[in-house]
């Protein structure tokens, strides 16, 4: 994956890292917390945080076998893919993302013609799905 690629995901967790804080859903990790970790890094910083915050959060094992991320070659951006959904696990699970209309956005934009289908666009949308997440649903 290019340099760039990693950059647009890194900026999409940043704006995620910085929606969430403002809806009050996690504290303590701000964008300049981010500036020294890589992409991965930061996906698992959230998950260790939210996994932090809501440590009564009961997460359903997720079928691998039939994920999008399943045919990425690229490892870290597979286990990424992995890690965001258990993300949107403790989102919606926790009442800030509505599971159904996340998965309503994402399966509206994956199909618009615009849409180019491949690995760095799909963790991207996951991402921008997850920017959903509201304190008062």
């Amino acid at each position: 994956m290019s340099e760039n690629e990693l950059m647009d995901l890194k900026q999409q967790m940043i704006k995620l890292f910085e929606h969430l804080s403002n809806e009050n859903i996690i504290t303590g990790v701000s964008a300049n917390d981010l500036d020294s970790q890589t992409f991965e890094e930061s996906v698992i910083l959230l998950r260790d945080t939210l996994k932090e915050k809501y440590p009564n959060t009961k997460l359903k094992k997720i079928m691998k076998s039939v994920h999008y991320a399943n045919g990425f070659s690229d490892l870290d951006l597979k286990q990424s893919a992995f890690i965001l959904d258990e993300i949107e696990q403790y989102l919606c699970i926790n009442k800030f993302l509505n599971h159904d209309k996340s998965v309503k956005y994402f399966n509206k934009r994956i199909v618009s013609n615009e849409f180019e289908i491949n690995p760095q666009n799909m963790v991207l949308l996951m991402i921008e799905s997850l920017l959903c997440s509201n304190s008062k649903l």
